[in-house]
């Protein structure tokens, strides 16, 4: 999984703080397999989560998490465009 946030210029270290904060949490969660914080490297307001999880019950729990539930409720006050979450599935490929 990943997601993504843009923060509002004005909001840029109070949302980058929160989103380290995060990383600490979120490692210390059941089921976490990683959970890493990435800052795009031409635009310094974009954050990127990239993130794996056992299973969807530990993916649920993390989503109920309080810290979890409070970005997601105040992400529209610190970023431009919400939080861009894409759900993917990894390709095996043979060699």
């Amino acid at each position: 999984m990943f997601a993504r946030f843009r923060a509002k210029v004005e909001k840029r270290e109070e949302l980058f703080s929160r989103l380290q904060e995060m990383v600490v949490l979120t490692n210390k969660e059941p089921g976490c397999v990683f959970y890493h914080l990435h800052v795009d490297s031409q635009n310094r307001d974009i954050f990127y989560f990239m993130e794996c999880w056992e299973d969807q019950k530990a993916f649920d729990f993390h989503m109920n998490a309080p810290y979890i539930q409070a970005i997601l409720r105040d992400a529209p006050n610190l970023t431009v465009e919400g939080i861009d979450i894409s759900f993917m599935e990894r390709v095996e490929v043979e060699s």
